[in-house]
């Protein structure tokens, strides 16, 4: 009964706040403007107009081409990082980690102010006479591929590097003992055994440079779904054709990362390997080099740290600074941008860890009862259940806070309030965006405590619920609470939800960013807020570093 009861709360939570909000967006999608009669004619109409069937298009190549770059990059630094015995790897490893403290605008807006038309290399170049007119290093699609690269490298280095220090050393040394060269074994071997890893982080690079509406937005782009649904239904919802237009893009977009979930999760279980025993990240794994290959290996983690440095180096100088206007770098440094977030706009912070406090809150019962449900139960439809949390990493944020507008904008039966005029909703949308980080760190946990514990347990007359709370949850403690910290980091960050469910008062962190950017505030205001959510995050990484835990490997995979 206990375990039933569990798997059925858990299925009327994911109907009624994931499901059905998202199930609304999708029957609106069919509603044929001004009746109430349903069709294909918005889907129609939506790829018949070349202007948005050129946004299906462009977000399309620019998941694509942006999967590409992050491969191109991050494969061989996830080797190096993996494989070879560096001085400082520790340093280089963390610094890998930096583009996740802050969401992709963020670093959009630093770059702005270092590749900009009148950004600083830019003002570099022409004092040094290189250059008369400014180049255009960072608007346009090259500029947003750069972006959303540097920002995403982290899921391909952390999948692909999980994968290898996994991979059952005797395939290797059979390719050895056949002759084969290092490059040749690494070519053939070594990273073939690494994809259904790769395809995890791919898939995760994918999704969130098709869901990333605000970072073409800055880089004066917005010919993709994301953009074209936000400007439809947050600037446009009187003009009832936009609107269902937004709507449109909306479902493409999320249809798409389903798609590209459902592919990603058959590929990784196509390409499962059997090994004779498990990998080992032991000091007799690691590779040691010598002469030039060491000093190129140097050479290139020193270049991708350097590129990952300017987001947060920038920010920092921006947030101490007065003025940052037409000179290379600022001219005047101050504490006024820090003191005016903490005596005048300390709303956004105390929304930020309240709201971020309670969907954790939430998520925690939810997120581990799922990992329960999967890893110990034998329940049927248990596989359905975690597709279905799993799901919700693949659907963009806009679609979940559009999904509440519309599904809980009305009042409630018996309740008499509307869902989305409460301040829950906001902790409500955090929870439900963030849940398959918390699930996949707590699942991770259950199958690593040994079941003969439990087993022992309820030989001697235990219940299941006693077992879980004197034995399992003792036991996964460190584990789930690293899930946790990871979870706030996130529902810290997100803004593609409740960009369209707040309410004056309710601005965290990542809306009074961009709200404060887009006023034409100047930027030290709103980089302030950027270098305190880097210091929080980098305090709460620095947590889950010193509990042991590899809960960003775990995390990420969750595809």
């Amino acid at each position: 009964l206990g375990e039933a009861g569990l798997f059925a709360a858990l299925w009327i939570f994911v109907l009624l706040f994931t499901l059905y909000p998202i199930g609304i967006v999708y029957l609106e999608s069919f509603r044929i403007p001004g009746t109430n009669q349903y069709g294909l004619d918005n889907y129609i109409t939506f790829l018949t107009d070349p202007y948005y069937y050129r946004c299906f298009k462009n977000s399309l190549l620019l998941g694509t081409l942006t999967v590409i770059t992050t491969s191109l990059i991050g494969i061989p630094l996830a080797y190096i990082l993996a494989r070879y015995r560096l001085k400082g790897k520790t340093v280089f490893t963390a610094l890998t980690l930096l583009p996740i403290l802050l969401p992709p605008y963020v670093g959009a807006f630093a770059f702005v102010i270092f590749l900009g038309k009148y950004g600083t290399i830019n003002l570099l170049l022409q004092e040094f006479g290189l250059i008369s007119e400014p180049i255009n290093f960072i608007y346009g699609l090259h500029g947003i591929i750069f972006v959303e690269t540097i920002h995403l490298l982290p899921f391909i280095v952390l999948n692909v590097a999980a994968g290898i220090t996994q991979i059952d050393p005797s395939f290797e040394e059979a390719a050895e003992v056949a002759g084969a060269s290092g490059l040749w074994r690494t070519l053939t071997v070594t990273l073939p055994l690494t994809l259904p890893n790769y395809a995890a982080g791919a898939f995760l690079v994918f999704i969130f440079t098709m869901a990333d509406w605000l970072t073409p937005i800055i880089l004066g782009q917005t010919d993709f779904l994301a953009t074209v649904a936000y400007i439809n239904i947050a600037y446009h919802f009187t003009d009832i054709k936009r609107k269902y237009m937004g709507i449109i893009a909306t479902v493409l977009a999320a249809t798409t990362c389903i798609v590209a979930l459902l592919l990603a999760r058959k590929y990784v279980e196509m390409k499962s390997y059997a090994a004779l025993s498990k990998g080992t990240t032991a000091e007799g794994r690691i590779i040691p080099i010598s002469g030039w290959k060491k000093a190129l290996a140097y050479l290139y983690v020193i270049v991708v740290s350097s590129l990952i440095l300017i987001s947060p180096l920038v920010i920092t100088m921006a947030a101490f600074s007065r003025r940052w206007i037409l000179t290379p770098f600022p001219e005047y440094w101050t504490l006024e941008n820090i003191r005016m977030l903490f005596i005048e706009l300390p709303m956004y912070i105390r929304n930020t860890f309240v709201f971020s406090g309670v969907a954790l809150l939430m998520g925690i019962p939810v997120g581990i009862g799922v990992a329960y449900i999967v890893a110990r139960s034998t329940i049927p439809g248990k596989d359905l259940l975690d597709s279905l949390f799993t799901m919700i990493l693949a659907i963009p944020g806009i679609i979940v806070g559009v999904g509440y507008l519309i599904g809980y904008g009305s009042e409630l039966p018996l309740l008499g309030f509307s869902l989305a005029r409460e301040w829950i909703v906001m902790p409500l949308a955090l929870c439900v965006r963030r849940l398959p980080y918390f699930i996949r760190s707590a699942y991770a946990s259950f199958l690593q405590l040994d079941k003969t514990l439990e087993e022992a347990a309820e030989a001697i007359g235990a219940s299941k619920l006693r077992v879980f709370f004197t034995i399992s949850m003792p036991l996964i403690l460190k584990g789930v609470f690293a899930g946790m910290v990871m979870f706030f980091i996130m529902a810290m960050q997100e803004i593609s939800s409740t960009i369209f469910l707040y309410k004056p008062g309710w601005q965290t962190m990542p809306i009074g960013i961009f709200y404060q950017w887009h006023r034409g505030t100047e930027f030290g205001v709103p980089a302030a807020l950027a270098f305190l959510m880097i210091v929080i995050t980098f305090s709460l990484l620095m947590i889950i570093s010193r509990l042991g835990q590899r809960v960003l490997g775990g995390a990420f995979s969750a595809a």
